[in-house]
Parts: structure tokens; sequence; C-alpha cells
């Protein structure tokens, strides 16, 4: 299937409290933020950043950060502008920086093409970046921002935002689930409960993680690869990562197969070594400790901090995806609903106690003592005949 070219539209950031933009403002200022979406899955670890000049309530020119390393957006819509950029207004979803790092300072940059005004959204966090809303207003340039909370900004560019503790990646887990709340049949046996739209999505959000994580029981009844097929491939194919306790992996597995990129294997501690002769140098086999419920996950992290991944997407299945949400390891949910039933005997999703609920607006906690708050990200997303909710762990 061929990818499509523009990422999800997704929500409507900003609202009435945007009291010192006039409605034009607003709109130009929405366009830089769902222009910066173009980037998911190329720009990381960079934010990802989209702008709109405006001069004379007229267009000129549109900007994207496309890639890590690449312009960013500010230099990419001045590129296009030329002189027409004189005068005008920027509209950027991320406060300009200021320092000159892979790329020039697109503080100096703005000021250098003649912008007269700029007007961005979310503040950058960076010690050398930050800043540029300062570097432009001694230069003379009229500058408005931020806007919106803390909480859109992360929902926004998760990773970017993520503080982490220790070497802890920014974690999102996925799930499809039915009406009934299960993510399989009596049994357990494969069915694919989403349709062809949403499993390209899904695609879609591999392509901007550093690693893919599954459990035991998904692997063996899937037997997945855990590639990018279905969207643009990154740059760097994710890290896929499968949790096999007793090291029963096969080297058939279809992960082994082709060249889909490394292959981590998280094993119980005592079986390192027969995995490790069994299977050669097709896996990379990671030893962790075994405890009532299983592998240490907060373990597994570290060691993928200490190995370089910054972030990583746990596809399932459901006792796994309960453990980090209960242990207070996962950052976001994203919830494929399809519009089925599996009846009294599926595979639930989550125990019955701790299943996440969204934060109303009272604040109060969902059930479990285990969960914090969550928060729903944007309006539920349709892809096909399937319904996405993404939630963030509040703040």
């Amino acid at each position: 299937m061929t990818a499509p070219r523009e990422a999800p539209d997704g929500h409507e950031l900003g609202s009435a409290e945007w009291t010192d933009l006039s409605a034009a403002d607003r709109d130009h200022l929405r366009r830089a933020i769902r222009l910066g979406r173009e980037g998911w899955g190329s720009v990381h670890p960079n934010p990802m950043v989209g702008c709109v000049l405006v001069r004379n309530d007229t267009v000129v020119a549109e900007g994207i950060h496309r890639s890590f390393g690449g312009p960013h957006a500010e230099a990419d819509a001045l590129a296009q502008a030329g002189g027409e950029a004189k005068g005008a207004t920027a509209y950027v979803s991320l406060e300009p920086c200021r320092h000159q790092g892979k790329t020039p300072s697109c503080a100096l940059a703005l000021h250098a093409a003649g912008i007269a005004r700029v007007v961005y959204w979310a503040p950058d966090p960076g010690q050398e970046e930050g800043g540029g809303g300062r570097l432009l207003e001694k230069n003379g340039v009229r500058v408005q921002g931020p806007h919106g909370s803390e909480e859109e900004w992360r929902g926004e560019n998760p990773f970017f935002f993520h503080r982490p503790q220790g070497n802890r990646p920014y974690v999102a887990v996925k799930l499809a689930v039915s009406l009934d709340g299960g993510i399989a049949p009596a049994g357990g046996r494969r069915q694919w409960l989403t349709g062809p739209e949403a499993q390209v999505e899904v695609h879609r959000l591999r392509a901007g993680f550093d690693a893919i994580l599954v459990g035991a029981g998904t692997w063996r009844a899937d037997d997945p690869k855990l590639t990018v097929r279905e969207w643009d491939p990154p740059a760097v194919p994710p890290l896929r990562v499968f949790i096999d306790p007793r090291g029963d992996m096969g080297a058939t597995a279809a992960a082994f197969q082709g060249d889909g990129g490394p292959v981590v294997l998280a094993v119980g501690e005592p079986a390192v070594d027969p995995t490790a002769a069994r299977l050669g140098s097709r896996a990379e086999i990671v030893g962790l400790p075994v405890g009532p419920g299983g592998l240490d996950m907060a373990c597994l992290l570290d060691v993928l901090g200490r190995r370089g991944v910054r972030t990583l997407l746990c596809e399932g299945g459901g006792r796994l995806v309960a453990t980090l949400l209960a242990s207070g390891l996962a950052d976001r949910l994203y919830l494929f609903q399809a519009p089925l039933l599996l009846g009294p005997r599926r595979v639930p999703a989550f125990p019955a106690s701790d299943t996440p609920r969204e934060e109303n607006g009272e604040g109060t906690a969902a059930p479990g003592g285990s969960f914090s708050r969550w928060r729903r990200v944007r309006p539920p997303e349709t892809f096909g005949s399937d319904i996405l909710i993404t939630l963030d762990r509040s703040l």
C-alpha cells in the first residue's frame, strides 16, 4: 500500500483564551502547527515545527522542518519567500531557536530577512536553543508567544517535551480493543480487530519511534516483523524488542527473516546463554531479573535507554500494557476501538480494576491506585470504521 503523504490532521489546538491574537492570527498559527506534523518520523530527536509567513493578509510561504539535520521550518519558509519576507509576520509552532547548531539561528535568520512580527505557539525549553523570542525583541521585532499550555505542547511534541527520569525512554502503548473491551477472541487465537486504514496509522506511528516492543503472548500469536511497511520508512529503522522470558523464540520467526533492522530479545537471566547459543547473531540477548510479575520492565527500559533508545512504542499484549500502566512507566496510550464484539470469553485489554480512564472536568483520578490521571490529547480520530483515542498521562 502506498503511504499517504500527509499526516492525520489531529486536534485543533488553541482556543478563545488566545486573547491577544486575532481570528486570522489563530488560523495561521494553527496552520503552522498542522504543517509541523509532517515531520513525524523524520525529525526526531528534533521537534516537529511548521512556519507560515504572511504579508498584507496574504500567505507568501509555508515551511516545514522535514528531516533531522535539515533546514528548520523558518529557514524553509524564508527560502521560498525571498524578498517577500520583508515586513511579514512569521507564525511558528515553536519559538525560533537562537543558537547556531547543525543549522543557523532561526531567530537571527528571521531578523535578517526583515520579518516585522513573530507569533509562536510553544516555548523552546532548551538551554541553548531557547530564548529566541527575547533575542528577536532586542532586535526590534514584535514578538507574541507562547500560547497554549504545557500539556498541549507536550501533546503535540511529546518526545521533545519529555523529561526522563534517568535513562527511561518515552513510552507509548498501543492496543486495538473491541467494543466489549477485548484484544483477542477466546483462547487468544489470532484475529485482526482493526481495518486497513487503522493499520496504516500504526505503521505511521512506528516510523516515529526509536524502538517497538511486544510481549511474549503477542509474538507467539502473531509472529510480527515489527517493521515500517505501509508508511515512508524512517532513515533508521526502529529497534525491534521482544519479551521472551524463557528464550523460546525460534530462528524461523518472521523478525529474523529479511533485513528489518536489529532485534533485541529480552529473556530471563537464566535463559541468556542457551538462547544466545541457539540464535547466534540473529538477536541481541538481554538478560533481565525475573519476579512474580515476570521480567523487570523498569530494568529493560533502563537497558534500552543506555543503548540510545529515547522513545519506545509498546504494541501489546494486554498483560505487558497493564504492567507498564500499573507501574507508571507509560506516558501515552493509543487506543484503537474496533466496531465488533469478541464475546464473554474474550482476552481482556486491561484488568477490570485497572482500566485507564480520562480525567474529567473535576479532575477525578482513574480507578485503581496504580494509575495517575489521564487526559485526552485530541478528539477521537476515525480511520475507516475504527476510532483512535489518544491519552496522555497528566502532568
